[in-house]
């Protein structure tokens, strides 16, 4: 009778949760500090490196006077359903604070004023005896909220005082995706309209703004503004990959307990296969060796299982396809040949140098600008520098972009 199977403790295709979250205190502190400091922040990592699962678990567990809510944007097809949304979380997170509900309570006793805050139809209302004194109704949710965050800092400074203590946070991941599909006369009013909140006192003491994306913010930026000022005021917090040492404790966390086992010999191989050390990416090799060793019955797994779970990976894993198709999906044709080009390149010869950048900056006509494709390659983790020389971060992308374009 075969023995029960254990799989390891890993997700490789949805966001981390309870048992499955491997906590990233360094980044978490990082994101805290910078709140702290009444500063928004931008979190662009590349796919599935654990961004959204740090995002959500912060919204689960956050510090005191904290609100956190989260949005995934990516399916919003108009900036007036962006504005919606931002609205009427704003109104739903006053009328559901209990804190708030509390302090107005004993506030409307001790001086002896009716005061309540409702929530009816979208429609936000602050009444002193009687006075109503609200925003306006109307379709243009920009306009509303815009009203919304100067009532939060602004009605009454006694409210503003002993009400309106929690800080909220809205995070609103995806945010290149969805502005790279939506019309883009929305897509820059929605970036210019955020900004302007940001930078406006009366309107952002309250609120701040945590906006997320995966592989392609930059691009999107330069293709709607031509450049990045219009968030250039944003705190920028890298995420970075996992040490050497801190991929190795991952590996035991994930496999505690689990019928596949790696001793410090194939940690370390394992390890060397992938050089970037992201949980996602660990998962997907820990994932195929499982299924692999599962398939045979065989819990010592090998060198030769993990080459053979690192080419599968390499030649059929849509999660490092997508690497290329985002590249595809946020570029116009003319500037992926130019950047694809260069990827090849790096993939045959393991590295590219900056002569051999520029020389292909001639042939597509990018000597103006080619360096600032370089710098978003590296922002997105494609590839980063080494000695004045550019190679892939990890050997996964490596051998797919050769798989895939220079055996072809």
């Amino acid at each position: 009778m075969k023995k029960k199977w254990t799989d390891p403790k890993i997700i490789t295709n949805d966001v981390a949760k309870d048992g499955y979250f491997f906590l990233r205190n360094d980044i978490i502190e990082d994101i805290w500090n910078e709140l702290k400091k009444g500063n928004s922040i931008l979190l662009v990592a590349p796919r599935r490196v654990g961004k959204t699962s740090i995002m959500r678990y912060m919204e689960r567990y956050p510090e005191e006077n904290y609100k956190l809510i989260f949005w995934n944007v990516r399916e919003i097809d108009s900036a007036n359903d962006f504005f919606d949304i931002i609205y009427t979380s704003l109104l739903n997170c006053l009328n559901t604070m209990p804190r708030i509900k509390r302090k107005i309570k004993r506030w409307s006793i001790k001086i002896k004023t009716k005061f309540s805050i409702s929530l009816e139809n979208k429609y936000f209302k602050f009444k002193f005896n009687g006075d109503v004194m609200s925003t306006n109704h109307s379709n243009v949710f920009f306009k509303e909220t815009d009203d919304l965050l100067t009532e939060i800092n602004n009605k009454k400074e006694i409210l503003k005082k002993d009400v309106i203590n929690e800080n909220v946070i809205l995070i609103l991941d995806e945010l290149p995706r969805m502005l790279n599909e939506i019309n883009s006369s929305d897509a820059i009013y929605i970036l210019k309209k955020l900004q302007h909140w940001r930078q406006q006192p009366q309107k952002s003491e309250k609120v701040k703004f945590i906006l997320a994306g995966s592989v392609g913010i930059h691009y999107v930026i330069n293709k709607f503004t031509k450049r990045d000022n219009v968030l250039n005021d944003i705190q920028h917090i890298e995420f970075n990959p996992l040490s050497y040492n801190e991929a190795h404790q991952y590996i035991d966390w994930a496999t505690r307990g689990a019928t596949v086992t790696y001793n410090n010999q194939l940690k370390e191989y394992l390890l060397l296969k992938i050089e970037y050390f992201t949980p996602c990416l660990i998962n997907l090799l820990l994932d195929e060796i499982n299924k692999q060793a599962k398939k045979i019955n065989s819990p010592d797994i090998t060198m030769k299982i993990i080459d053979s779970a690192f080419n599968t990976v390499v030649r059929h894993n849509d999660y490092i396809k997508d690497w290329k198709k985002r590249l595809q999906d946020y570029m116009p044709k003319e500037d992926f040949d130019f950047v694809n080009e260069i990827l090849i390149h790096t993939a045959r010869k393991g590295h590219i140098s900056l002569q051999e950048i520029y020389n292909k900056a001639v042939k597509h006509n990018k000597t103006t600008d080619y360096m600032d494709f370089i710098e978003n390659l590296e922002k997105d983790g494609y590839i980063t520098e080494i000695e004045d020389k550019y190679q892939f971060t990890t050997p996964l992308l490596r051998e797919f972009w050769k798989y895939y374009f220079v055996n072809i």
